[in-house]
Parts: C-alpha cells; sequence; structure tokens
C-alpha cells in the first residue's frame, strides 16, 4: 500500500534537490501549485499518466520517486543544500549530520577563553546557515537542548547548557555514534608511529606525517578512525580531500581550545586553538520525520 506522507516527502526532496520551486514544476506539468503542494503534504498522489514526464523532471525513476525516503542508522538523505548521514531516528524525528564537511571557519575569531554558549561559531550555525534553509525546511528543525561534560583527560569545563537548533557534536556524542573503543574512559592515550615532539617544546607533537604541528597531540586512535574522516571539496583544485572537523566540547588549555577529529579520523581531546580558521564544520541537527 502506498505511504501518501513518504511518497509527499519524497517528491518534495527530489524537487528541491532538482532546483524547482512548485510554481515552477507545476508550470512544466501543466497544472497548478496547489495540486504539487497537496502531493508534499500527503493529501493525494499524482495521477497515474503524468508519473513518467514527472519522474523524467525530477531525475529519477518511478519507483524511486514512490519509495519513501528512509530514516535508520547509516543512511544518507537530502535536506536543503546538502546531504546528511543519519546518526540516530527516533519515533518522528532523526539526529543528522552534514556527510562531509561543509565549510571551514573558526570556532571563535578571537585567541580567548570561549565556550560553546559564547563562541561565533555556535551564532554563525544558528543564524547565516539556519537562514539557508528554505521556510519549510526550517520548521521541520526541532530545537534541542544541549548539555556536556568537562574534559575527561584534563577537567576543562564545559559552560552552559543551550537551547540550539544547528549544532555540532560533542566528544561523547562522537564516541556514541561512531564507536567507542573504551579509550577515553580509560585514559589510553596514542601517537602515531612516527610522531615527534618538537625539540624546544615537550607540548608540541608534530604528525608522522609532516604536514602539521598539534599542540597537547595526544588523541583517541582506535578502530573506528575511519568511520570519524570526513572529507571537504577543495574549492581551487578539483577532487576532494580529508579534513579535520570541530566539536563542541572543551580541549586542554584554558578554555581557549576545541576539541577536533582529525584527518585521519582521530579523536584530539587535546583541540586545538578555536582562532584557527582552517578546520571544518559538521552541522548536526535534529530533523522531524
Amino acid at each position: 500500500m502506498l505511504d501518501n506522507v513518504s511518497i509527499g516527502n519524497q517528491i518534495l526532496l527530489l524537487r528541491k534537490r532538482n532546483g524547482f520551486t512548485q510554481e515552477e514544476l507545476a508550470e512544466k506539468l501543466g497544472i497548478s501549485a496547489q495540486a504539487i503542494s497537496k502531493w508534499e503534504n500527503g493529501h493525494t498522489l499524482p495521477e497515474t499518466a503524468i508519473l513518467p514526464i514527472l519522474a523524467k523532471l525530477l531525475n529519477c525513476s518511478i519507483d524511486v520517486m514512490l519509495s519513501p525516503v528512509v530514516f535508520k542508522e547509516g543512511t544518507i538523505i537530502p535536506f536543503g543544500k546538502h546531504h546528511w548521514r543519519v546518526l540516530k531516528a527516533d519515533g518522528n524525528s532523526a539526529l543528522i549530520i552534514t556527510e562531509s564537511v561543509i565549510e571551514q571557519r573558526a570556532y571563535h575569531e578571537e585567541f580567548t577563553e570561549i565556550t560553546w554558549e559564547h563562541c561565533d561559531l555556535r551564532k554563525y550555525l544558528n543564524k547565516q546557515f539556519y537562514d539557508t534553509f528554505d521556510p519549510l525546511d526550517r520548521t521541520r528543525i526541532l530545537e534541542t537542548k544541549l548539555t556536556d561534560s568537562h574534559n575527561a583527560w584534563y577537567g576543562t569545563k564545559w559552560g552552559n547548557p543551550t537551547v540550539d537548533k544547528i549544532f555540532l557534536l560533542s566528544t561523547n556524542e562522537v564516541l556514541q555514534y561512531f564507536g567507542d573503543s573504551g579509550d577515553l574512559k580509560n585514559n589510553k592515550r596514542w601517537h602515531y608511529p612516527g610522531d615527534h615532539y618538537v625539540h624546544d617544546n615537550p607540548n608540541a607533537l608534530v604528525l608522522s606525517d609532516g604536514l602539521h604541528c598539534i599542540e597537547y597531540g595526544e588523541c583517541i586512535s582506535d578502530q573506528y578512525n575511519n568511520a570519524r574522516k570526513a572529507l571537504y571539496h577543495k574549492i581551487y583544485n578539483a577532487g576532494w580531500d580529508e579534513r579535520t572537523w570541530w566539536l563542541r566540547s572543551p580541549g586542554i588549555h584554558l578554555r581557549h581550545t576545541n576539541a577536533i577529529v582529525g584527518t585521519k579520523g582521530e579523536l584530539f581531546v587535546c583541540g586545538a586553538d578555536v582562532y584557527m580558521n582552517d578546520v571544518g564544520v559538521r552541522p548536526t541537527l535534529w530533523l522531524s520525520i
């Protein structure tokens, strides 16, 4: 039996993916925009005779068009201008994170003590980035109360709870949704073979790839590294490459560092300096489904 609501959601997602407004799609089909709205709201289904034309306009098969979007852990869904990975499906809502790094941006523009509550990245995600969604999509983004724990290795305080539409994962949530080897709980810290400390700074670790130096370089490096890796589309060169990405949990030093996931998928509980503008962003949100 066909599920009108699920099919309506699928038509809506496909329409947006192909850049049509309801009015534009209706004009191409020779019907009213109200008819499109009724499909997408699950009130009616397209007539059989119109299905081949609609599928061609939406660049898909009829079977795909009439199949519901599956919200289960690990599936990739389109929403807004990005593709998202489902981390958790919970009744009528799903926790989703962008499948790739969408941009590189500082956690906070000033090199100072800062928490998630007051950082520039939180303001950006909940204003400028949130505003990139159309009004209908914005109604599906749920408010979420966020808490966190202090840094498990260094005791750095997290700060106050917040209520957000768009947010970053915490260190504990990365372990929860991408896999937990128990190394954080057991205080097991890793260095890569070939890593070495800078001779005049015992707290500065040069990674074995020789490309960068991360202060206080201990990290969690385990069997879940590949799951935590994220790609970023290069601006000046074709293709994709791996990028670090911010978490909202505090790092090691006086609250001016924040936890990150490294290019190899390592979990740097020690963090990176908040003003670094070459760390990636993977927005996360709860979506009404």
